[in-house]
């Protein structure tokens, strides 16, 4: 009967673990094979960018971890290296079946860190927390019970019988359940319940998905503007950070207006002045840029940057005085700030 569940269980676990398996080996072959620019550091295709993206709305030690190294990148250069190397050896493991509980736990690892940091993207679904979702759920499973019988694991137990009665064997790789048992009913209930629980929270976290307003910052650009500072009375200078919105492409700001503090409008600067503003002009703090686009400013999701303005002759400012600063990009949204 003990060897009828294993049969059973080993033959669930086949097919979820080769397609987990390739679904980090091909992440890899993309990388290194189909699009080696993913690991170029000067590329516009480089896995930086893609990870400055999960920055806004990551959480935790997770959120710490990436402000580190978006604004450092040269050590997040050397993260691509090992996130990616460490998918080729996950997906090698799951496939072949090896140290399957260990291999469990590398994969629902993995997939936490992609819930806590991607989770909140996915601009037509929630993409990113649907996965993580599963593949977390796939790790644990495996952390507990194992590969089943169609692994490397089952093979190597059935040529040196010894490893049955080994605890560290167990450990790792295949661990011996009376299946008859109640402390195995336990686990199997906990662990759903746990499973279930950790999920369904992480789609409130991220989504508002249970209670609430139902969101999706995938969808919308939001900037956040801060720090509107006048340094002198032809120039001023604001922070802007863009946190929502879609990450294949940048939200292109075409008007910028100034203000004063009776709502009076001091200068427009237009589509003209922002395509062509001097470098020395933007000062980026994270890895995803504010740069000058063809027809307009642009400002990809997860950049963070100082603007400095300076006003045409003619027009001057009050380092004393209030005003206020909109942005409005090409889908007709602004975003303000304000000195006061």
């Amino acid at each position: 009967m003990q060897e009828q569940t294993r049969s059973y269980t080993g033959a669930i676990f086949l097919p979820l673990r080769l397609v987990a398996g390739w679904l980090f080996l091909s992440a890899v072959h993309r990388r290194l094979i189909l699009a080696p620019a993913k690991h170029e550091f000067l590329s516009e295709q480089w896995l930086g960018h893609k990870i400055n993206t999960f920055f806004p709305h990551s959480n935790g030690i997770f959120h710490t971890a990436l402000e580190y190294m978006v604004q450092n990148p040269v050590a997040l250069d050397i993260f691509t290296y090992v996130f990616t190397f460490s998918e080729l050896i996950l997906g090698i493991l799951l496939i072949l079946g090896f140290v399957s509980r260990f291999t469990g736990v590398f994969l629902a690892g993995l997939s936490i860190g992609l819930m806590h940091t991607a989770g909140w993207l996915g601009p037509t679904c929630l993409d990113e927390w649907q996965i993580a979702s599963l593949l977390t759920t796939i790790g644990a499973v495996m952390a507990f019970y194992g590969g089943g019988i169609f692994s490397v694991d089952n093979w190597l137990m059935k040529k040196y019988p010894p490893l049955k009665e080994n605890k560290w064997w167990r450990l790792v790789a295949f661990p011996d359940f009376n299946t008859q048992s109640p402390r195995f009913r336990h686990i199997a209930i906990g662990l759903s319940v746990a499973l279930t629980f950790y999920v369904v929270i992480m789609n409130q976290v991220h989504h508002g998905g249970v209670w609430g307003n139902l969101h999706n910052y995938s969808k919308k650009p939001g900037i956040i503007l801060s720090n509107l500072n006048v340094a002198d009375k032809n120039t001023f200078s604001f922070t802007a950070y863009r946190d929502k919105g879609p990450e294949a492409y940048g939200t292109f700001i075409f008007k910028v207006t100034l203000k004063d503090a009776s709502g009076d409008v001091i200068h427009n600067y237009d589509r003209k002045y922002l395509k062509n503003m001097p470098e020395e002009d933007i000062t980026n703090k994270h890895v995803n840029k504010i740069s000058t686009d063809t027809h307009s400013l642009q400002i990809a999701l997860g950049a963070r940057g100082k603007l400095t303005f300076d006003l045409p002759d003619g027009k001057t400012l009050k380092p004393d005085k209030n005003y206020s600063v909109t942005l409005t990009e090409i889908g007709g949204r602004s975003f303000t700030v304000s000195s006061e």
